[in-house]
């Protein structure tokens, strides 16, 4: 094998292995030594974890979103942490039609301003913006045509929520370890 193809080999062995430095966010990360269960940092901080209220309806599609995807259905008590965001929404025509200048397709982009802080010091421990793009169809139906910018928000919204939580659970992942064992209530 000659040494370019080696090299190649390398770095494409190094470009795999790079992908495997953490584990699904989920996943299991300690075993109970008394009973054998198996769970995850962030499955224990579920109902710990507050979102701030929203002020619009667009701020609120992504609220439900990413409050289910934290909490699931626990209700949130005595929270370790908050999630703070502020949500714009946008609504850009992609495409016209030929001859009526009639839009006929667009795009709704949802942008998510966050921040991640510790309620015992009120402290930010994880901030950034993520955003998320849906296309869609604009007929001249009119029930038709606002049914497809709600149902484009609502995909937005479950975008924007799911690169949040891949941002965050990093973050709550390391604050777990480096903190003790969190008690549930």
């Amino acid at each position: 094998m000659s040494s370019s193809s080696r090299l190649a080999l390398l770095a494409a062995s190094a470009l795999l292995l790079a992908g495997c430095t953490s584990g699904p966010l989920y996943g299991t990360t300690h075993v109970d030594p008394a009973t054998g269960a198996r769970s995850s940092i962030l499955t224990d901080l579920r109902g710990r974890i507050a979102v701030t209220p929203a002020s619009t309806r667009t701020a609120q599609v992504f609220r439900n979103a990413v409050l289910y995807k934290l909490n699931g259905a626990t209700p949130v008590s005595a929270p370790l942490y908050e999630l703070r965001y502020t949500v714009t929404g946008t609504d850009q025509v992609a495409s016209v039609e030929a001859g009526t200048g009639t839009p006929s397709a667009a795009i709704y982009r949802m942008s998510v301003q966050y921040q991640l802080v510790r309620t015992s010091d009120n402290k930010q421990i994880a901030n950034g913006t993520r955003s998320a793009m849906v296309p869609y169809d604009r007929t001249n139906q009119l029930f038709a045509a606002e049914r497809a910018v709600i149902d484009a928000r609502d995909q937005a919204g479950e975008g924007a929520a799911e690169r949040i939580l891949g941002a965050i659970a990093p973050v709550l992942q390391r604050e777990a370890f480096q903190t003790p064992t969190v008690a549930k209530n």
